[in-house]
């Protein structure tokens, strides 16, 4: 009878373990089939499975890949090849746990490259990465490791998210739920503005600590920035780097509102840099939501990592969304340009942002001005298509 029993108790014993072998294996599988979910935005983390929890309950793995956020369009990880999107997924995970190193396979030197990248281009929660280094194989170029040097301790780096948190908040407390995405992406963009001074040289001008807890950046900064700000509300946006023709590197982004993509550069937004520390600084609206053909004349894209489709829509230009634009050949239009001009002075508006679709009227834009204000401080774009006058 003993030895019945005991005999029994193992064949149980073997049945268990297949059992949770097989549950492993599909776990294992389903991870693999699932990498893209494994990198989740939500609560600005990377989501990290439990494997425990397939043998609690089969329904929790899914619920947990539901709930993670899906990739932008034009992330960078959306044009990484399979193995790529792999590295990836360990660095992002390696930098969300601080840690120095993480083992990678089946990447080479110049795709470890695009990978590092995408993740800058990517995460602009991650503001603590430092210098990253990578060891790889001279013959055939493949990298097995790659580590981060941190520039601070993880205190310090949680000291600096209780900084930003906070910066979140006063941002957050000037959105409401009856914005429009265009009020809450124009908000967004006057904020990052208005809220930070444009120098270039102040430590951690590549990240967004330096806006959020410096009050200072460069470009890097300022994108950075919009695009982390415009995520946590639930905004499409993503970090576009190339150069400003005839000055160098430079960045900007690309966003989505109500559907339609476009172009955004925050940075060149600081119309004046030479009162960009005064509160009542004038704001410049030239790049606020534009074309691929508007964006050219003064941007060149770097297309080496992502591809960018040409970008075609107006709806959400300034110009175009606040009735701005105004063609001066016609008499009803400079009827329309003269009481918009009063309505901003008798408002207290500091300034008036206005388009003409004819260079050639500038004159009379002027002349207009002329009759209204007197004496006036105006300022006007390189083709006299934009115009800014000061109301103060």
């Amino acid at each position: 009878m003993n030895n019945r029993n005991r005999g029994g108790a193992k064949v149980i014993a073997v049945i268990i373990i297949s059992v949770l072998i097989m549950l492993l294996l599909s776990a294992g599988a389903y991870l693999a089939l699932t990498d893209l979910n494994l990198v989740g935005k939500a609560n600005n983390l990377v989501k990290r499975i439990d494997i425990g929890s397939f043998f609690d309950d089969g329904k929790a793995a899914k619920t947990e890949f539901e709930s993670v956020n899906s990739q932008q369009r034009f992330d960078g990880y959306a044009f990484l090849q399979e193995n790529e999107k792999q590295a990836y997924i360990q660095i992002v995970q390696m930098l969300n746990d601080f840690d120095e190193d993480v083992k990678v396979r089946n990447v080479n030197t110049t795709e470890i490259e695009r990978v590092l990248s995408a993740i800058d281009y990517d995460y602009p929660e991650i503001f603590w990465a430092g210098e990253f280094s990578y060891y790889f194989d001279e013959i055939d170029q493949s990298v097995s490791k790659v580590m981060v040097a941190y520039p601070y301790d993880e205190a310090e780096k949680d000291r600096r998210q209780v900084e930003i948190d906070a910066a979140f908040g006063e941002y957050s407390a000037g959105i409401n739920n009856n914005m429009s995405e265009y009020e809450k992406v124009k908000y967004t963009y006057e904020y990052v503005i208005k809220n930070t001074v444009y120098r270039e040289d102040l430590e951690d001008d590549q990240n967004i600590y330096s806006v959020f807890g410096k009050k200072g950046s460069v470009c890097a900064g300022y994108s950075k920035a919009i695009q982390y700000l415009l995520k946590r509300i639930g905004i499409e946006c993503s970090y576009v780097a190339g150069e400003a023709i005839g000055q160098g590197a430079h960045a900007w982004n690309i966003v989505r509102v109500d559907g339609d993509y476009y172009y955004l550069d925050a940075t060149w937004g600081e119309f004046n840099n030479e009162d960009n520390e005064d509160p009542e600084k004038s704001i410049f609206y030239d790049y606020f939501c534009v074309t691929s053909a508007e964006l050219l004349k003064s941007h060149q894209l770097d297309q080496s990592l992502i591809t960018y489709p040409e970008l075609t829509a107006t709806a959400a230009n300034y110009f175009v969304k606040e009735n701005k634009i105004y063609d001066l050949n016609k008499k009803s239009e400079q009827n329309r340009f003269e009481g918009d001009l009063e309505t901003a002075i008798n408002e207290g508006e500091k300034y008036f942002h206005y388009a003409i679709t004819d260079a050639n009227s500038i004159g009379t834009a002027e002349n207009l001005m002329d009759e209204i204000l007197g004496s006036y401080y105006w300022f006007s774009s390189d083709d006299n298509m934009s115009n800014t006058v000061e109301l103060y």
